[in-house]
């Protein structure tokens, strides 16, 4: 129940800071149902009309109780015209808005930081609600059984069985060269199939939490990672030992820490976004930030709608693909309409778009598991 409250609670607050972040333009004036008249309650200049003409304060001010409750939805719930405006064309027509609030037509639509804000604080209350992790669950859910582990063992020790054996036959002197052929394809055969099994049990450690440290050492040692990639590696290993060794409390550092840094998933982005146009006159960082903040809070959206499904037992395939599928039209759509791209440009594009996506959000989540 306390989850409950606290989802319910995250949710306020980020509306709330939505609305503290978002520019009052082009609101309608459900506070003003008079004109006012006198003095400004809030700078003392003279007031004529609904609103103060130097500080914008509506003349009429609600000082019933009902109006704390009315404040609360309207801060909240963003109920004056805007969010209704601005959530269709995000959804239907995401380049053109993006363009259209670049260009300076702003005072009709959610700012894309404000929307970033509260879809962000959205999908971690959701998350919170819909989300039922437990210690014991969590550890099951991670650890392979002792069996399998021992299997697996039995299975690395008989592979470099075969290794020797036919290192041992390859040493034999007076063999044909067709007979050493032979053997050399069965050795390379058998240290595939040894490297393999080694991938295997690398990754049965990282998820028991058993030997990571050291075989991030023993990584680092044959080379494979050198300056800042040996020190990330072993920070990145710790963090997976950490968080396999104590599931339940790193499902809660890493929901924690994923709504506190969520802005840095804009930071990470803008560079890739730029590699789509180096160099470019046309496009500037700034409308790269409009784009991928717009782009981000849609996608924050799309996933709370998909828990919320997932919650109410709506878990067929065929949904999830929809959802999938849109995202990816969304995608597509967006990033023609706001940088006004040829289709076949777009398409051109697009798989460096899809692969930039995957890799910002990698870094993300590495970064996330380093900060816990």
């Amino acid at each position: 129940m306390t989850g409950e409250i606290e989802a319910a609670g995250d949710a306020i607050t980020g509306g709330m800071l939505a609305r503290a972040v978002e520019p009052g333009h082009g609101e309608a004036g459900h506070e003003a149902h008079e004109a006012g008249h006198g003095a400004c309650l809030n700078c003392g200049a003279a007031v004529t009309g609904n609103y103060c003409p130097e500080c914008g304060q509506a003349a009429h001010l609600h000082r019933s109780f009902a109006a704390i409750g009315h404040d609360l939805a309207h801060g909240v719930l963003h109920f004056e015209g805007k969010i209704f405006t601005t959530l269709p064309e995000l959804a239907l027509r995401p380049g053109q808005l993006t363009r259209r609030y670049i260009h300076g037509e702003r005072a009709k639509f959610v700012s894309p930081f404000a929307l970033f804000l509260f879809s962000a604080f959205l999908m971690y209350a959701i998350f919170s609600l819909t989300s039922h992790h437990g210690p014991e669950g969590a550890r099951n859910q991670v650890k392979m059984n002792s069996e399998a582990i021992a299997e697996l063992k039995k299975e690395e020790e008989k592979a470099d069985a075969r290794i020797a054996k036919v290192q041992a036959q390859l040493a034999e002197p007076g063999i044909s060269a067709s007979r050493r052929e032979t053997l050399q394809e069965k050795l390379k055969d058998a240290q595939d199939e040894r490297k393999g099994l080694s991938l295997a049990s690398g990754l049965t450690d990282s998820l028991t939490g058993d030997n990571v440290d050291k075989a991030v050492d023993k990584t680092v040692d044959k080379g494979l990672n050198k300056g800042l990639n040996k020190g990330i590696a072993k920070t990145v290993g710790k963090a997976m030992s950490a968080a396999a060794k104590d599931p339940e409390f790193a499902y809660y550092k890493l929901k924690a820490n994923a709504y506190k840094f969520s802005w840095l998933l804009i930071v990470i982005s803008l560079p890739f976004l730029w590699l789509l146009f180096p160099f470019s006159r046309r496009f500037k960082m700034y409308g790269h930030a409009i784009y991928v903040t717009y782009s981000i809070a849609f996608m924050s959206l799309l996933f709370s709608l998909s828990m919320i499904l997932t919650a109410v037992g709506i878990t067929h395939g065929l949904v999830t693909l929809v959802l999938l599928l849109f995202a990816a039209w969304h995608m597509y759509r967006q990033f023609k309409d706001a940088y006004q791209l040829s289709r076949s440009g777009t398409l051109l594009r697009l798989p460096l778009l899809y692969g930039f996506a995957c890799a910002s959000l990698s870094l993300f989540f590495a970064f996330l598991m380093m900060m816990g």
